[in-house]
């Protein structure tokens, strides 16, 4: 059944996800049912669907590609981006805490909803489960790289970065903070709109600068990475899904909300944190709301697992 409005929600929710460095928009789409529709959507388009483009059997294309499917969910993930992405990032900038918390609510019921999708846990699978924790640990105590504008670089961001986001479980956004772009790319999306409305064309071209070369690293990803793991869906499922669920466990490190920063340096007028301490809270007020709103974390996304399998029942 073709619904347009709920596809469009849908790719809300998983483009607020993926502005958040740690929360998976794929784990999202496992989440609300529509995942391998997805990925089957992208791996769709090829030479052949591309010839019915160009030879006007423009409705035929459509079908094939699943293109009211796509244009909805899509233009749900890039308003979603443009809205959020400033408001997360004055959250992070001024109660870093209070969202890590949520975040972590968030990440902790993920892991029981993927988890239990493996339908045979054996000595294969907690094999894969050990190398995805152990991957995501260090990822979370290894440095992050200095980014750059270049926009070579800055295609290959966008090139990995889509193929994170698409994976259940993986965060694009904290493999951009890994990259060194994250800052870079939100603060892009969430300035350029003002630029475009206030007809500031230095801001405009700045942010297309790096924009471009970044949505077409995240095109030729999506479109190349999607067959892949489509393909790994179907003849490794159980691995595949045993693997994701180690890699959000030890993603938990990386969420952590209580960090001490340790050393960092002034680059570009804008502090970089090089090295920090995970440290214990003080039982007080703070610390609870911090825990209230671990557990709302943990509600939604049980939520968001009722109703996705509700509408595939």
């Amino acid at each position: 059944m073709q619904n347009p409005i709920l596809w469009y929600l849908k790719g809300m929710a998983m483009g607020a996800a993926d502005v958040v460095p740690g929360v998976s928009g794929g784990t999202i789409a496992f989440l609300m049912g529509i995942y391998e529709r997805l990925l089957e959507a992208i791996g769709s388009f090829s030479i052949p669907t591309l010839r019915l483009l160009l030879k006007g059997e423009y409705k035929t294309f459509a079908v094939r590609t699943d293109l009211v499917f796509l244009v909805s969910l899509f233009a749900g993930i890039a308003m979603s981006f443009i809205t959020f992405a400033k408001l997360f990032k004055y959250l992070l900038a001024n109660h870093e805490v209070l969202t890590m918390s949520f975040f972590f609510g968030l990440i902790i019921a993920t892991v029981w909803v993927v988890g239990r999708r493996i339908k045979e846990w054996n000595s294969s699978t907690i094999i894969w489960f050990l190398i995805g924790a152990a991957l995501a640990i260090g990822i979370s105590f290894s440095g992050t790289v200095e980014g750059s504008s270049n926009p070579f670089y800055l295609f290959l961001c966008g090139f990995i970065a889509i193929c994170s986001m698409i994976l259940p479980g993986v965060s694009g956004s904290f493999v951009l903070l890994l990259l060194g772009n994250y800052a870079l790319i939100i603060g892009t999306i969430s300035d350029l709109p003002s630029a475009i409305l206030n007809f500031d064309l230095a801001g405009i071209m700045a942010g297309l600068w790096v924009i471009i070369p970044f949505a077409l690293g995240a095109v030729t990803g999506i479109l190349s990475f999607a067959k892949v793991l489509s393909w790994l869906f179907n003849n490794y499922e159980n691995s595949l899904l045993a693997i994701l669920t180690g890699f959000v466990l030890g993603s938990l490190s990386i969420i952590y909300p209580w960090k001490k920063v340790l050393r960092s340096e002034i680059i570009h007028g804008k502090e970089k944190v090089l090295e920090t301490m995970r440290y214990i809270p003080e039982i007080d007020t703070h610390f609870f709301m911090a825990v209230g709103l671990m557990i709302l974390g943990a509600i939604l996304v049980a939520s968001i697992e009722y109703f996705g399998n509700k509408e595939l029942r």
